[in-house]
């Protein structure tokens, strides 16, 4: 008795070491392979267990040791499969799991990790194609992480309402994208041939009127559909991340194969004169094809078998009426033999190996492709033969006319819709407002326009892309729509979608607010209403109460007539938006400053042709403050109609009137003039020039730039081009390529203003910034603010530790310098050494310096 026992528990031992050896193997993937083949490792159970938890607790898995493909034929069960895979070390190149059979609906990937049951890794095939997180391909390709390292398991659960097929591969992304190549070659061949054919027909159809030619155009164009599902083209390039489409295509489309073929045979070989038999024959078929085509739509998944069962006996009517019409002797019935029995063996061997009764190969895989072109081919060949004269006429020029007229009609209601509402946000634009604003204003009632601008939605398109911008355009819109909506006063724009807004442009907003229901100061009740919106979008939060400006003009005080009103809100925004104050409501200065920038936009290219605009310097001293090593080049305007014009007021003119190219040209020439000179009085410093965004994004300005330099043979290391940070903002790539092209060419290039911008730090390390100039608000206060002494000496150490040289502006009283000399700065300019000067005057004044350069 023992020693039954002793064999049996040693029979035991055998069996389960066995069958963990079976299970157990693993492949071991490395990174210079590019495709594996997991067929022979897998192990599988057909059920519908809804997690692989449940999956992997069940103990029917069958091991799978050849590497022929898992065929399971018609189902609608799901089949689990799992396989063991060895990863020594992360892989360097994104990789996939790779199903090469594109008819499979669902198909989800859990990835286990030391035989966990939960899975660390999930991903279906929707989501995959949805997300697009896979390249275009014909068959299924789930991604899998860069990061998978160790033992891991991977298990997978496929389900399809046709056949089903689970051939699994490992593709390296490059070799897949190859592969995806060659076979878009082949495909692109295949296809090209059908639409020649449909092109080909289509015109013999339109000249000859002849049905036979429409219903060869219609086969076609069913098998087309036919072989995008099968082949996964479809699925690649017309309804990617829908794979369930193909549940509905496949059977529709081989029920419209039938019935279409026997449309064709019918009028093709004009059986009703010849047989009515055989002529009745393809009737009932047909009409059994016609019930299929509406049954497939309300069960896909029989409507399938069914409609293969039928396109098989379909076939072989049609061979034999075929032959039936040779006997009769119709000559053109050899081509129609030829082609539906070329087109069988075909399909015959095609629906063998989907039926589970031939191995799947190249040959089964695609016997359907090469028989329907060939079948194709001939068939076109046989309507070669029966061109005749063209009929019904009349009756397809009145369908034509019919659809062009329904075309127009639509095109008229949709160009309606969209003048009248903003493509980007699909709310009302500029025209609604109108028409409600005239309503009002006749109404006599007193109501207050309100123009609303957000800046940085611009900046942001410009430098983070528009589509991002478009989204939290809309956000915002959406939240201030709905603010306005929950606001006595605010008058609707469109009851339809309760819509409060309108967008007159991008990056503006407009609405109208009736003041008979409003209490208290104007001002602060609009700021309330649209300085509270945060919008966040892809975990980026943007407070856009910061940079808002808001222009209000209020009739009748303010204007008449809806273009007057507008022009005034307009002015008022434009104002709110120079002067920094949230909400501006039109008053008469306004319209004084609007007059004075249109007479200064008027006036400034006579200015520069007349020499008005000259420049100034100023000097920077060294960390003592008595060596001059510097000076700055600044813009001064004097003139004698409007008295001395700011710098910032000339730039601001010259950029919103397209004119900076013009003016930073005559500065660039004068600077370098003036450089000239200086070297030749022998005062040997280097001189900063301000640039502004629009020269950093115009290439050809740099190249003018550098060239001007080089043809006054003034030394590059002696030009400093100064940037401010918030044109770093604007065009992040081309800013990056005309500083680097500067920086190439020998010159210095200075941060200004540096702390006062959007993100300096991320900025230092991609920038060729040879030195820091330290705002002169954080200088001014620096001895009697500890805030601010803090910021110069973290600024001054960032700057020492990265081997930039400092600046600092503002420098006005002598305490101040003796602080910033003691902290290590390199250069001081400011009020306490002199003001800007013109160029004579400063040569004088730097020769009366001990220790000048002169």
């Amino acid at each position: 008795m023992r020693n039954r026992n002793q064999w049996a528990a040693g029979w035991l031992v055998i069996l389960l070491l066995f069958a963990l050896s079976a299970s157990g193997q693993a492949l071991t993937v490395q990174g210079d392979t590019g495709r594996y083949r997991l067929n022979h490792l897998i192990d599988y159970f057909v059920g519908d267990e809804q997690s692989p938890g449940q999956a992997l607790q069940r103990g029917q898995w069958q091991a799978k040791h050849d590497d022929s493909v898992l065929n399971l034929g018609f189902t609608d069960q799901s089949v689990w499969l799992r396989a063991s895979l060895t990863i020594p070390e992360p892989l360097n190149r994104q990789w996939y799991l790779v199903i090469p059979y594109p008819l499979l609906e669902e198909v989800d990937l859990y990835i286990l990790r030391d035989r966990q049951q939960l899975p660390i890794y999930h991903i279906s095939r929707e989501q995959s194609e949805t997300r697009r997180q896979q390249p275009r391909s014909y068959q299924v390709a789930l991604p899998l992480p860069r990061d998978l390292q160790g033992e891991l398991q991977l298990v997978l659960r496929a389900r399809s309402a046709t056949s089903l097929q689970v051939p699994l591969e490992l593709w390296r992304e490059d070799r897949l994208l190859t592969q995806f190549s060659l076979r878009s070659l082949y495909w692109g061949a295949y296809f090209g041939v059908l639409c020649a054919l449909v092109i080909y027909n289509l015109f013999l159809f339109l000249s000859l009127r002849d049905s036979a030619y429409g219903y060869y155009v219609l086969y076609i164009v069913s098998m087309s559909l036919v072989m995008l599902c099968i082949s996964g083209v479809g699925n690649a390039w017309i309804w990617g991340g829908h794979p369930l489409l193909t549940r509905y295509a496949l059977p529709l489309s081989t029920a419209l194969v039938s019935l279409f073929a026997l449309l064709f045979a019918r009028s093709f070989m004009k059986w009703q004169d010849i047989s009515p038999r055989w002529d009745r024959s393809m009737k009932v078929s047909a009409g059994l094809a016609g019930l299929l085509v509406v049954y497939t739509w309300v069960d896909p998944t029989r409507g399938a078998l069914f409609a293969g069962l039928l396109a098989t006996l379909v076939i072989f009517l049609l061979i034999a009426v075929g032959l039936a019409g040779l006997k009769a002797g119709v000559a053109i019935a050899r081509y129609f033999v030829l082609a539906w029995t070329t087109f069988a063996v075909g399909a015959s061997l095609y629906l063998l190996n989907v039926f589970d009764l031939l191995p799947v190969n190249l040959i089964t895989n695609h016997a359907m492709q090469v028989g329907s072109v060939a079948e194709v081919l001939l068939l076109s060949f046989a309507l070669a033969h029966r061109i005749k004269e063209e009929r019904a006429r009349k009756l397809a020029a009145l369908r034509k006319q019919q659809m062009a007229e329904r075309q127009v009609r639509d095109l008229e209601l949709l160009s309606m819709e969209q003048a009248m509402h903003d493509s980007t946000t699909r709310m009302p634009n500029a025209s609604l407002l109108n028409q409600q604003l005239h309503t009002m204003m006749r109404a006599n009632r007193r109501v207050a326009l309100t123009l609303v601008h957000y800046p940085q939605i611009k900046d942001i398109a410009s430098s983070m892309g528009h589509r991002l911008a478009e989204e939290m355009f809309c956000q915002l819109m959406s939240k201030l729509n709905h603010t306005l909506a929950g606001l006595q006063g605010v008058i609707c724009l469109e009851s339809r979608q309760r819509a409060y807004l309108a967008i007159p442009e991008f990056g503006s907003a407009a609405f109208l607010i009736d003041l008979a229901h409003i209490e208290g100061p104007l001002e602060p009740f609009i700021e309330q209403v649209v300085g509270n919106h945060e919008i966040s979008v892809h975990a980026v939060r943007l407070p856009v109460f910061m940079n808002l400006c808001c222009g209000v003009a209020i009739a009748p005080e303010h204007g008449d007539s809806t273009e007057i009103l507008y022009q005034h809100a307009s002015a008022a925004r434009d104002r709110s938006e120079s002067s920094k104050v949230p909400v501006q409501v039109y008053n008469n200065e306004i319209s004084d400053f609007a007059r004075r920038r249109l007479d200064l936009v008027t006036a400034l290219p006579p200015a520069i042709q007349a020499g008005e605009l000259t420049l100034h310097l100023q000097p920077q001293m060294s960390s003592s403050g008595h060596k001059l090593v510097g000076a700055e080049i600044l813009l001064r305007w004097h003139s004698a109609r409007f008295g001395s014009v700011s710098a910032r007021e000339v730039i601001e003119i010259a950029e919103n009137a397209g004119l900076m190219d013009l003016l930073s040209r005559h500065i660039m020439t004068q600077a370098c003039r003036t450089m000239q000179t200086l070297h030749e009085r022998q005062v040997d410093i280097t001189c900063s020039i301000n640039l502004s965004v629009q020269n950093l994004t115009n290439s050809h300005f740099v190249s003018f730039a550098l060239t001007d330099i080089r043809e006054h043979d003034i030394p590059m290391n002696r030009v400093i081009f100064e940037v401010t940070e918030t044109a770093m903002m604007h065009n992040m790539e081309a800013v990056i390529g005309s500083l680097l092209k500067i920086a190439n060419s020998g010159c210095r290039i200075a941060l200004d203003d540096f702390g006062t911008g959007y993100s300096s730090l991320a900025y230092l390390s991609r920038l060729p910034i040879h030195e820091l100039k330290i705002d002169r608000c954080f200088i001014s206060q620096m001895c009697s603010n500890q805030n601010d002494l803090g910021i110069v000496q973290n600024t001054l150490k960032l700057a020492r530790s990265i081997k930039l040289e400092t600046v600092a502006e503002g420098v006005e009283d002598e305490n101040t310098r003796e602080l910033l000399s003691q902290l290590g700065c390199n250069r001081l300019q400011g009020y306490l050494f002199a003001r800007p000067m013109p160029l004579d005057t400063f040569c004088d004044w730097a020769k009366t310096l001990k220790g000048s350069p002169c």
